[in-house]
């Protein structure tokens, strides 16, 4: 099961973050997730959203560059070593993990996970023989 994630590619500049929420506001689209990786000139704002597509087309109408990527989202257990038994079944089936980023979810409850990999087929057998509680596209947008 994979998800899509939107990501933005913007100036490092005070108002750039304000323009990319602003607009999404505008079009009704709710952020579940986000990261921000920066370097001195240039960020990339990476997202699960409500609604991908249109996100992706606002975006590009106020001039962002954006891509779409597939990404997995996994379910685990709020509790200390949850995400460690997910590394170690990943490495052992030398799976490498480029990005990982948290959702937004009750305390307490399940902690949500999106990782980008670098082999998505043997990470979704890996991790699903492991008992590791994929989640959907559908049930990322219906978080809250």
């Amino acid at each position: 099961m994979m998800a899509q994630q939107l990501s933005i590619f913007m100036e490092n500049k005070p108002g750039q973050l304000v323009q990319v929420t602003g607009t999404l506001k505008e079009a009704g689209i709710d952020i579940r997730a986000m990261s921000i990786a920066d370097t001195k000139d240039f960020g990339i704002v990476r997202m699960i959203v409500s609604d991908c597509d249109k996100a992706q087309a606002v975006m590009r109408e106020k001039g962002f560059m954006s891509t779409v990527t597939r990404v997995m989202c996994i379910a685990l257990n709020d509790r200390p070593g949850g995400f460690g038994a997910v590394t170690e079944c990943l490495s052992a089936a030398n799976v490498n993990i480029d990005y990982v980023y948290a959702c937004i979810t009750e305390i307490g409850k399940s902690a949500y996970i999106v990782m980008h990999v670098d082999d998505e087929q043997k990470a979704i057998e890996v991790l699903e023989k492991a008992g590791i509680n994929m989640v959907s596209a559908e049930n990322l947008t219906e978080l809250g």
